[in-house]
């Protein structure tokens, strides 16, 4: 019989007389290590309801539903379908929106409607062709980023307006055909395009 080499018998020593590697979880509680990708929650207070984490997920683990109806937006993640890859948490504008947590047990034997998580948005429409524009939060944001260079957008001066609390129209009230005049009063981007390309032809035909 061959004898044990010393690197082996060194081993085994070790082995003995140290804890092991693994925890014993479930029978104990378990802490992952900081840069463990769990499952991905949103933030209510810093998600603005953009959809760039749904963009990105490449499981479509994430949900976006616009109900223009009740000027709702809703955010699911869908914890059945994550691969926990970090694509959200890493596109997120505002970089706090939705992070990865430390969750790492995420079998359930519930439906998967009561471990979803969610997160929902009032929406700004555009009153003259009904186009969702965007969420408030999201319109904010982008106003808080530019500055006073968001006085160069009208739908951004009409948040900065709603923000001081001055009373005035929300939401532009124009009838079609828009003309180029009514370009400051129009927020929509749809509706602003229609109006450039209308005076376009216009002027073609002179």
């Amino acid at each position: 019989m061959r004898k044990p080499k010393l690197r082996e018998l060194k081993e085994a020593l070790t082995s003995l007389f140290t804890k092991p590697y693994t925890t014993k979880f479930p029978y104990q509680p378990h802490t992952p290590p900081k840069r463990f990708r769990g499952r991905p929650k949103f933030d209510e207070k810093e998600c603005v309801g953009c959809g760039g984490c749904t963009n990105v997920c490449p499981s479509n683990a994430i949900e976006l539903i616009d109900n223009p109806e009740e000027k709702k937006r809703i955010l699911i993640h869908h914890p059945d379908k994550c691969i926990f890859c970090g694509e959200c948490e890493r596109n997120c504008i505002t970089e706090k929106g939705i992070r990865l947590t430390q969750e790492f047990d995420v079998s359930y034997f519930d439906t998967p409607e009561t471990v979803e998580n969610k997160v929902e948005h009032n929406l700004v429409i555009c009153g003259n062709c009904g186009e969702i524009i965007g969420t408030e939060k999201h319109i904010r944001f982008i106003y808080r980023k530019l500055g006073n260079l968001a006085f160069s957008q009208p739908i951004l001066i009409t948040k900065a307006i709603e923000n001081l609390e001055i009373k005035t129209e929300a939401e532009e009230k124009i009838l079609p055909p828009i003309q180029r005049t009514d370009i400051l009063k129009v927020v929509c981007p749809k509706c602003r395009r229609v109006a450039f390309i209308s005076d376009e032809k216009t002027e073609q035909k002179k």
